[in-house]
């Protein structure tokens, strides 16, 4: 390899290239390559970025672990410029929300905001989305449309900064917590605008188009009125090969959309092509709302949207073989749920869980 700045240019481009099509592990080689090169040649602040590309790529491939350390390494780079420090610092933030305690993101958030004070910048709106992003996990969705939409408005074009799609999507899913359909649909419109840069922005658009489809669905208390595209685009999303992407999120979503659709032979073969880990609080509780919803069918009672807060009337109490299925799911997801609510300080996990429970021990729906 060639040791100058074109080389370096190249390597970047590659790794952008990379994380273009979802192929983060790569990216994050080609810019550990740029961070030891532009260290050979003395090139201080390409050396701290590729830092941050470095643990930005690393963080998509789910390598959180090694992308601490490298954002730690950028912050503590001589004379790293206040942007880039407070980019990584920002990194962090989005790592430890999913990992550390509230207490610990609040002091991140604190830190965050005195590191603002004494470098004159106007970039609060990080750390607003961040605000967020927090209530948001500790289901407190009133207090997460507030900060994202700060964040929304205070946006600027400039580095540091999020991308519109990742403003929007955070507050697309906010209103679909909240029931407002309205907002989702106006939301979602904005989304659709949007020229996407990436597979991962393209796949959080679909996935606020299935988010604003089961509302709507919702609505018409009918799968047929709703538009059908979303639910082509889940066919197609499940059936495709999968990338390196960590998409269980986006899997569990469309697994989701065609349960309310009733492509349960698909939903199978997804199923058994790629299980859903249930390790994790969203897939724990979703194998138990797929495994009801299908015994609903099968007695060719309403669908419900159980994620929604949908419910209906009509007895489940023959139902014993899905409900007992579906309560091992629960009571799995309600291990998972403690866990996030002591490290989050909410109850909102374990009481979702405790409504499924009931729900399943009264052999009752409601509306």
């Amino acid at each position: 390899m060639i040791l100058d700045r074109p080389t370096l240019a190249r390597l970047r481009e590659q790794a952008a290239q990379a994380r273009k099509v979802g192929r983060y592990a790569q990216a994050a080689h080609w810019e550990r390559q740029a961070v030891e090169l532009a260290g050979t040649l003395g090139l201080t602040g390409e050396r701290t970025r590729a830092l941050l590309w470095e643990g930005y790529s690393l963080r998509h491939a789910g390598q959180d672990d090694l992308a601490l350390a490298v954002l730690l390494q950028a912050i503590h780079e001589p004379a790293t410029a206040p942007a880039d420090r407070f980019s990584a610092l920002i990194a962090i933030l989005h790592i430890s929300l999913e990992r550390k305690s509230a207490r610990f993101c609040r002091a991140l958030l604190e830190q965050g905001r005195r590191d603002l004070v004494e470098f004159r910048q106007p970039w609060s709106m990080l750390l607003d989305f961040l605000e967020g992003e927090l209530a948001f996990r500790r289901g407190d969705f009133a207090a997460a449309w507030d900060w994202h939409g700060r964040a929304w408005a205070g946006r600027r074009e400039i580095h540091p900064r999020l991308t519109p799609t990742t403003h929007l999507w955070a507050l697309c899913r906010t209103a679909f917590r909240r029931r407002d359909r309205a907002e989702l649909e106006r939301l979602t419109h904005q989304l659709n605008e949007l020229r996407q840069n990436s597979i991962l922005e393209q796949r959080l658009v679909m996935r606020a188009q299935w988010l604003c489809w089961r509302a709507q669905r919702a609505a018409t208390a009918s799968a047929v009125n709703a538009d059908s595209t979303p639910v082509e685009q889940a066919r197609v999303f499940l059936a495709a090969e999968e990338r390196e992407l960590r998409d269980f999120g986006a899997r569990l979503e469309a697994l989701r959309v065609l349960a309310l659709a009733g492509d349960w032979d698909l939903i199978d073969v997804a199923l058994r092509r790629k299980p859903l880990p249930p390790d994790t609080f969203e897939t724990a509780i979703g194998l138990g709302d797929l495994v009801l919803g299908r015994a609903r069918v099968a007695r060719a009672l309403p669908v419900v949207d159980d994620d929604y807060g949908e419910t209906a009337i009509g007895t489940v109490s023959s139902l014993a073989a899905g409900l007992g299925e579906a309560a091992i799911h629960y009571q799995s997801a309600l291990k998972l749920a403690e866990d996030q609510d002591r490290r989050l300080e909410t109850s909102w996990h374990s009481d979702t869980v405790h409504q499924r429970l009931v729900l399943i021990k009264s052999g009752r729906q409601v509306r």
